[in-house]
């Protein structure tokens, strides 16, 4: 009996430990999920649009009509360029990075260079357009003189990206700038500028394939103009399913501009 009542003391007592040790653990589990709770913060990535908007003042309309706020048609302008860098890559090989940077710098900048082109060509109808009013050549946030200023910038910028190319590449992307004037002048005269539009795009597959694509123009001609006929038709297929999306103001535009394609995605 007295051994009996020892181990049932002993084992009473193990429990009493193992109940203070589980609480303990508890207790400090309880502690640690409530300090990495209370300490969890939300880490939001800043998009386009709330960059430019938190810009100083003076700088936000230089930033809007370079449509800094709206990237995706910087990407619009910058996948064509990737498309090209890797079929002109060496089998095995990664494309290059240096390459795929550098257009990537020059796809921002000469998209932002065509916004101002196009305002300064459509400024007194974007005046009329609801979708357009707010623009700052035709709100007034920007005059024509900083425009044409902020216009030269961009050019040089890209030109001296363009010369750390070849000179093949650098007459290639020089002669796109025909296609960059002209495209608002397409939009008055033309019932297809989205053709215009797409041509001047992906310009950038001619002179990324000018670059590596070998020199050899005859024996590469059946790999680069058919990714440059197919780059056009994607452009002309969602610019036609954007002018939908925006008829109303379309229509708006297109009394504007006398009954003729009204302004597509810039």
């Amino acid at each position: 009996m007295i051994v009996r009542h020892i181990n049932i003391a002993k084992l009473n007592g193990f429990r009493s430990i193992q109940n203070t040790c589980c609480a303990t653990w508890n207790l400090k589990f309880d502690s640690k999920r409530s300090i990495s709770t209370s300490t969890k913060t939300t880490i939001s990535i800043p998009t386009a649009s709330s960059i430019v908007a938190a810009s100083p003042p003076n700088l936000q309309p230089y930033l809007q009509i370079m449509r800094a706020d709206k990237p995706i048609g910087t990407w619009l302008l910058y996948w064509p360029c990737t498309w090209s860098i890797a079929m002109a890559t060496p089998a095995g090989q990664l494309p290059s990075l240096y390459m795929l940077t550098l257009f990537g710098s020059g796809a921002f900048l000469m998209r932002s260079a065509g916004c101002v082109i196009n305002d300064l060509w459509d400024k007194d109808f974007d005046k009329q357009v609801e979708r357009t009013k707010l623009r700052p050549l035709a709100c007034g946030s920007l005059s024509e003189k900083q425009a044409v200023g902020l216009l030269a910038g961009l050019l040089s910028s890209s030109l001296a990206i363009l010369l750390q190319l070849n000179w093949y590449s650098v007459a290639v992307g020089a002669s796109s700038m025909l296609l960059v004037v002209g495209y608002p002048l397409a939009k008055r005269y033309t019932y297809w500028p989205q053709f215009v539009l797409g041509a001047t795009l992906n310009w950038s597959v001619l002179i990324a394939w000018a670059e590596l694509g070998g020199g050899d123009v005859a024996a590469t001609a059946p790999v680069f103009l058919p990714l440059y006929a197919a780059t056009i038709l994607h452009t002309v297929i969602y610019d036609t399913i954007y002018s939908h999306q925006v008829v109303r103001q379309e229509k708006e535009m297109n009394r504007c501009l006398g009954g003729l394609e009204a302004e597509m995605l810039v």
